[in-house]
């Protein structure tokens, strides 16, 4: 079973990847202080977060051409595969996700499937490379389809914002709200939601407290584990060695989160996402 896949730059997936398992990337465009820009990759998220921290302005995300999806898709199918899957950032943060319906049924071709992950950035690099491993079992498309869509719900992501500066930028929280949080300390826990929104789910007074929150979260029966951070590195880095001792049975990396979603909940953020199916079984 040939299977192709589609993302786009969300997923923060490292061009060497793209480039070993041939996966075809559409980017997420991003207009700032009146330019037009394509999401980066993630040897280049600095350039965008060093610009952002140096403005009082908010970047807006939009959604890739349509043209330029036809064409990706078109592209996905060259080599006659038995299924094209698509995984689009969450349609609850992008119109992406009903752009590629819409190129879908342009194209007219049933062996292409669009996957509404519900999620993105690190999240959606899970599914990925989940569906990466997936293709190498020689599974019915529908099975693999399923198993995506348990990785998903079984996946979970937690954002400690370093200031509430941010998230009052990008309309997510009042002015009120965010200068009264910075005075108190509060930090807000955020989440991508089930539906795939980004939402608040708890919070606590000072970062410490906070970090214990989000890892009492974590359950016993973890199959991955992903320390985020958005540009500044070194309390990511700290929870990342605390984790890797922790839990000496899995692979604890630590990655960048990409600007469509670093952007609103700012520079200085540390999150933590986990997960706990992995099935790869045939």
């Amino acid at each position: 079973m040939k299977i192709n896949i589609v993302t786009d730059t969300t997923a923060t997936l490292p061009l060497e990847f793209i480039d070993k398992e041939n996966i075809n990337v559409f980017p997420i465009y991003y207009t700032f202080e009146g330019e037009e820009y394509q999401e980066p990759d993630p040897t280049r998220y600095d350039i965008f977060y060093e610009k952002l921290v140096g403005s009082k302005n908010f970047p807006t995300t939009s959604q890739p051409p349509f043209g330029l999806l036809i064409k990706v898709f078109k592209k996905a199918l060259e080599d006659n595969p038995d299924a094209v899957i698509v995984m689009p950032i969450s349609e609850k943060l992008s119109g992406t996700y009903d752009s590629c319906l819409l190129a879908k049924d342009m194209i007219g071709d049933d062996r292409i499937h669009i996957i509404n992950v519900k999620t993105t950035t690190l999240n959606l690099k899970r599914m990925v490379e989940y569906l990466v491993e997936l293709r190498k079992l020689d599974l019915p498309v529908e099975e693999i389809i399923n198993r995506l869509y348990l990785h998903r719900k079984h996946q979970e992501v937690y954002f400690i914002p370093e200031t509430l500066e941010y998230l009052k930028r990008g309309g997510r929280l009042s002015k009120v709200s965010a200068t009264v949080g910075d005075v108190l300390s509060i930090k807000p826990i955020i989440s991508v939601l089930e539906d795939g929104s980004l939402g608040l789910v708890d919070k606590a007074r000072g970062y410490n407290k906070a970090i214990g929150k989000i890892v009492s979260f974590v359950p016993e029966d973890i199959k991955y584990m992903a320390i985020a951070y958005v540009y500044k590195k070194d309390k990511a880095y700290k929870l990342y060695e605390e984790m890797r001792e922790k839990y000496p049975h899995i692979n604890v990396v630590i990655e960048e989160v990409s600007p469509a979603i670093g952007s609103h909940i700012g520079p200085g953020t540390v999150g933590l996402l986990f997960g706990t199916y992995l099935n790869l079984n045939v």
